[in-house]
């Protein structure tokens, strides 16, 4: 197989803005359609604003956003023991995941209404592993929500193979009892780089500003692929990142250097790249 097999008639669904260049820069340039599905952060209005002037530039033809809110819900899941649920992950019992979890349920149901409208025709659909790659909670839900759409509409899905020390114990439950179809796809590391700057210039790179991508990215055919804690089970190739585990999230710029960036671009002036 090769990379037409997966990007013939396809969209590309990601949970984030800069998803889509963080665990799939292989294909995104070949896809016909990316979407977007959390591209609104209450917390973060610097994230909500830059990401608007992204979306604007973005170097393909046809990007869209559903326009739903973050769930706020990132570490809510225990990492240690995780639980498939049928919206996402089930969430440790902590008063904070008290206050997110009905959100989480309820953007589930809307990203299944939304997807199902957007996704109809389409062949192919790329996303998200059911390990939430590094290990997100809204990357989980959004693979949740593009399998139960698969159901209605018969497209294929093919997820992506990255994997860190925090979601691994969580993808060894997913090796077994599937096809271990794959494709593996060269990563354009100067178009990359390309869309990274533009998150970075619009001050919405939500990752490490020192990442590597790796050479090249493989893309699972999920054909019946289920949670199981038992079976030998499929291998395929991964590409394993080492998370601190003591932080767990990338360091961001503060919040007031995220509005003076914001108020700078508005009045098209040089960002600022220091809290001064």
């Amino acid at each position: 197989m090769n990379i037409r097999e997966i990007t013939d008639n396809s969209a590309l669904v990601v949970a984030h803005p800069d998803d889509e260049i963080l665990w799939f820069s292989s294909v995104v340039k070949n896809v016909d359609r990316i979407v977007f599905c959390f591209s609104e952060a209450d917390r973060k209005f610097a994230y909500s604003e830059g990401r608007k002037f992204v979306l604007r530039d973005f170097p393909h033809k046809q990007v869209s956003a559903l326009g739903l809110k973050e769930g706020e819900v990132f570490d809510l899941a225990d990492w240690k023991h995780p639980q498939p649920s049928v919206d996402g992950l089930e969430f440790r019992r902590t008063d904070r995941a008290s206050r997110h979890e009905a959100v989480y349920m309820q953007n589930f149901g809307d990203l299944c209404g939304r997807l199902r409208e957007v996704l109809k025709g389409y062949r192919n659909v790329i996303t998200h592993n059911p390990w939430g790659e590094y290990g997100h909670e809204e990357h989980v839900q959004v693979y949740r929500a593009v399998k139960s759409v698969q159901a209605q509409l018969g497209f294929d899905v093919w997820i992506s193979n990255y994997c860190s020390n925090r979601s691994f114990r969580l993808m060894e439950s997913y090796i077994s009892g599937f096809r271990s179809d794959y494709v593996t796809v060269p990563v354009d590391k100067e178009f990359a780089a390309e869309v990274r700057d533009l998150y970075k210039r619009h001050g919405c790179w939500t990752w490490y500003a020192d990442f590597e991508w790796f050479n090249e990215e493989s893309f699972i055919r999920d054909e019946g692929m289920e949670y199981s804690v038992t079976g030998r089970g499929h291998f395929f190739p991964l590409n394993v990142i080492r998370m601190d585990l003591s932080g767990d999230t990338p360091k961001q710029p503060g919040r007031r250097l995220q509005l003076l960036r914001l108020v700078a671009r508005l009045l098209r002036l040089p960002e600022p790249e220091h809290d001064t």
